[in-house]
């Protein structure tokens, strides 16, 4: 008998939304975007419209000049004929007071979670940087789990490109010097599985033996 593969895997990705978190990710969009319509004065429909065209395009724009937080300012500022500056300010303004609103209807995973506290493997937190730095520790808060936990966590500022261009986990495994043969992708979408473009093995979220084996 060889070694099982789960012998090899030193790294494991996570995803957040309908992983490390049992929500689902149009859940946890509806009451983050009644909130920010709150704070802004923008309309519920109108923000959701400009925000997601302009995510869309920032996620579109492969340039690798840019980090992704410049690249959504810009798009943004755009879209809506209001300055980058203003958009800044607003966001990291709902991030530091409102946004802690939302860890009220987080629903931890709890068996993943208990398997992510006592494994030796190495944590990767591959959700798609979508939030900023600030937003995105307060997520991995909102779950009851430190930031410290993770060899890498991936965000607004220090990605280019987001799920699921496969060069998001390119760009991380580059970035860390690891190979893509010692790491396994835990998620529930199809923008997950486009790790297996470069090389990464895919585990979905369902697949509860598979991913206790790896841990």
């Amino acid at each position: 008998m060889g070694n099982k593969f789960s012998d090899y895997i030193k790294y494991i990705f996570l995803d957040y939304d309908g992983t490390i978190i049992e929500n689902a990710e149009s859940e946890f969009l509806k009451e983050y975007f009644t909130l920010l319509s709150k704070k802004s004065g923008i309309e519920f429909n109108q923000l959701l419209q400009l925000i997601m065209s302009s995510v869309e395009g920032s996620i579109k724009n492969t340039a690798n000049d840019k980090n992704l937080f410049e690249k959504f300012s810009i798009a943004i500022s755009q879209c809506s004929g209001k300055s980058r500056e203003y958009w800044v300010k607003l966001f990291y303004d709902f991030y530091e007071n409102e946004f802690d609103q939302l860890s009220k209807i987080v629903k931890p995973k709890k068996e993943l979670i208990e398997l992510m506290r006592k494994t030796d493997k190495k944590l990767i937190f591959a959700s798609n940087p979508l939030f900023p730095k600030i937003a995105t520790y307060k997520r991995i808060k909102f779950a009851g789990l430190e930031p410290e936990m993770f060899l890498y966590v991936a965000h607004m500022e220090n990605s280019t490109y987001a799920k699921p261009n496969p060069m998001f986990f390119k760009e991380i495994t580059t970035k860390l010097n690891i190979s893509p043969d010692e790491c396994v992708m835990i998620g529930d979408t199809e923008f997950d599985m486009a790790c297996e473009k470069v090389g990464i093995k895919f585990i979905h979220i369902n697949e509860e033996e598979k991913w206790r084996q790896v841990f």
